[in-house]
């Protein structure tokens, strides 16, 4: 301090009071001159926006090959696809819920293809719909008619969705339970009102109703062919026991069992209707009544899962429909793979 102020040289008290700089790093010749442009304010500036626009070009770019039309080699892309169906129960419209008759019975309904599921005719009004016919009616009655289970007929008939056309037919179920079993007044009565409400609904041929029972269904498919108010076309009963319902002894002499026609799907080894108990009783069935026919399955089991894996070309064919919406008659041979009645394993 003392040779500055003999220079004649005054030093502020704030200039006394700044830190000393920080030691700056050492470049090699020709730098110094090179470093100071590119810390200057406009470098930098025009520095940041090369980077963003280089970004935005590449961006651009990326998109552009992205899009390019097929006459640029490079084709834009495709939307992805569902593959088609092989589902045929996609094909159907999804079951329509419904409360028939004065208890509100629970009732599924399904429509054929291409028709909407709540679509139908004022009642008393059911007229030929889409296609210029009336169709056939399938009344699907479920097993295990003692449960709890109020509503089981809200979705039980689609089990049917496998094999059946789905432009056929129109499918229903109602609905069995503890107090009113398939086999009572009630449980006909069931049966009767959602025939009823179909017929009035839709377009329906009311000389083409068809009934599917599996296990205490088929005894409702009997129990109807002897006291429900309509005529059937065809019935289909698989795991049944029809002695539950009707002793052997009074199975001739019923004029309702000679109209139509039937098939039993029985298995060997079904744990619920012992079949030593139940084949001969569908033998002598078959021979009593032309119009029946007896499918034995030495390894069939009780529940239609089985029959579903092991008798789909069988259960198809049952199903199959000819030109007037009827179903087609089905050969005198057993099919493959299967007996048409127990005789020799």
């Amino acid at each position: 301090m003392a040779k500055a102020e003999k220079a004649g040289t005054t030093i502020s008290p704030v200039a006394r009071r700044r830190k000393p700089a920080a030691p700056s790093h050492r470049r090699g010749p020709g730098m110094g001159l090179g470093y100071l442009l590119a810390m200057t304010p406009a470098a930098r500036y025009f520095s940041f926006h090369r980077v963003f626009l280089l970004a935005a070009f590449l961006t651009l770019s990326s998109f552009a090959a992205l899009n390019a039309s097929p006459e640029s080699g490079t084709p834009p892309p495709v939307a992805a696809t569902a593959p088609a169906s092989t589902d045929p129960a996609r094909d159907f419209p999804p079951a329509l819920h419904v409360r028939i008759g004065p208890d509100s019975n629970a009732c599924g309904i399904t429509v054929p293809a291409g028709w909407n599921p709540a679509g139908r005719f004022p009642a008393g009004k059911a007229v030929v719909g889409k296609g210029g016919r009336k169709r056939p009616l399938i009344v699907w009655l479920h097993g295990g008619m003692r449960s709890q289970n109020t509503e089981k007929g809200f979705e039980a008939h689609r089990a049917l969705t496998l094999f059946v056309p789905p432009t056929g037919y129109f499918l229903c179920s109602p609905s069995a339970f503890a107090g009113q079993e398939w086999t009572g007044p009630r449980g006909i009565s069931h049966i009767d009102s959602l025939i009823d409400y179909m017929v009035a609904h839709y377009p329906i041929d009311p000389k083409d109703i068809n009934l599917v029972g599996v296990s205490d269904g088929c005894l409702g498919v009997i129990a109807y062919s002897l006291a429900g108010k309509r005529d059937i076309n065809r019935r289909i009963l698989i795991s049944s026991a029809p002695q539950l319902v009707l002793p052997l002894e009074s199975l001739p002499g019923r004029p309702r069992f000679a109209q139509g026609s039937w098939d039993f799907l029985q298995g060997g080894r079904d744990r619920l209707f012992p079949p030593d108990q139940v084949v001969p009783y569908l033998r002598q069935w078959e021979k009593t009544y032309a119009n029946s026919r007896f499918h034995y399955f030495p390894e069939g089991e009780h529940d239609f899962s089985y029959y579903a894996a092991n008798a789909s070309d069988l259960l198809k064919s049952l199903f199959s429909t000819g030109k007037a919406g009827h179903p087609a008659k089905v050969g005198t041979g057993a099919p493959q793979g299967v007996q048409s009645s127990p005789g020799k394993n």
